[in-house]
């Protein structure tokens, strides 16, 4: 996971998607419709780490999402794994 440079009070998401990877899991929008609607109450103003509980909308095809839900779709469109060898803290392309 990506370290976040502040300190914030909300929880990440395990899987940080890249911004080439933050497209809409369901239709493939881009950062124009897709994006973080609300953030996490809790989350620090200047964390630039997806939350678990920020709502996450996109306006091309009308789906709403947690963002808890919405790394987990990404992480599965991208097929990424959970890695073996770091049992658990990272992820990699599965192969």
């Amino acid at each position: 996971m990506v370290e976040s440079k502040v300190p914030c009070g909300a929880k990440h998401t395990k899987f940080q998607p890249s911004d080439e990877e933050w497209r809409c899991p369901r239709c493939g929008a881009d950062v124009e419709y897709f994006y973080i609607y609300e953030p996490d109450p809790d989350a620090h103003d200047d964390c630039t780490l997806l939350h678990e509980k920020d709502f996450v909308v996109c306006e091309n095809c009308g789906k709403e999402w947690s963002g808890k839900r919405a790394a987990q779709m990404l992480q599965k469109k991208h097929d990424y794994i959970i890695c073996p060898t770091c049992k658990g803290k990272g992820f990699i392309k599965r192969q």
